[in-house]
């Protein structure tokens, strides 16, 4: 499975920062334990494929592919291969513009980290 994240996902804190800490260390662990393959986005990217909104990609082993693409207050399955293939490209696109696996594990750590320290000061004070 690939992951591919914005850079913004890693930076908005939700929930605080222990619990952006914890998920973007499991994040972490999944990428390298090879149960992901996880690529960021960085925000030096500027603007990119992916900007209109989230787009899943899903295979079948006796259907044909199909992709979700999400917007606010709506989502679609798209079905047609013409459509399909054109979100794939969309997709790859995007993918060719983010950092590579090993790049993006460690500024997903180093993200991690700065939660971590931030959490810490919070505990504190």
């Amino acid at each position: 499975m690939t992951l591919l994240l914005s850079e913004a996902v890693l930076r908005q804190v939700i929930g605080g920062p222990e619990v952006m800490c914890e998920q973007l260390q499991h994040i972490v662990e999944l990428g390298e334990s090879r149960r992901i393959r996880v690529h960021v986005l960085p925000f030096t990217v500027g603007a990119h494929a992916l900007l209109e909104g989230p787009v899943k990609l899903m295979w079948f082993e006796e259907l044909p592919p199909v992709a979700y693409v999400e917007g606010l207050k709506s989502g679609r399955i798209w079905e047609p291969q013409g459509t399909v293939r054109e979100l794939e490209d969309v997709y790859d696109h995007a993918l060719g513009d983010a950092l590579s696996h090993r790049k993006s594990l460690a500024l997903i750590r180093s993200v991690a980290e700065d939660y971590e320290h931030e959490a810490q000061r919070e505990q504190h004070s």
